[in-house]
């Protein structure tokens, strides 16, 4: 089995973020993104046509390979990072958001 590039995990990021039924709002992930000001729609675009800049990496509590999507957006460099639970998810769970810089 190959291993995944940043390019593969971005493709599977954006088609799951097609349908906001596949996508988990984590309790911190939405403190976050009220304390930072990042709506809905713009944590959505960033999914849908972000880019992964960092190697994505196993986070090792849970297993879960963990990707931070970017993309300026409404005006502010936006991170939204996500945790995929294996190469092929049916869900992706959004851990945090911030303004990168901030």
């Amino acid at each position: 089995m190959r291993l995944m590039s940043k390019a593969d995990w971005e493709r599977r990021i954006r088609h799951l973020a097609r349908d906001s039924a596949t996508i988990v709002w984590t309790e911190h992930a939405k403190q976050q993104m009220r304390k930072r000001r990042i709506t809905l729609p713009v944590a959505l675009d960033v999914l849908l046509n972000g880019i992964i800049h960092r190697e994505p990496e196993p986070d090792i509590r849970t297993g879960h390979m963990k990707c931070t999507m970017e993309r300026f957006c409404a005006g502010r460099p936006t991170a939204v990072v996500v945790a995929l639970e294996n190469a092929a998810p049916s869900s992706c769970i959004v851990v945090t958001a911030f303004i990168i810089g901030e």
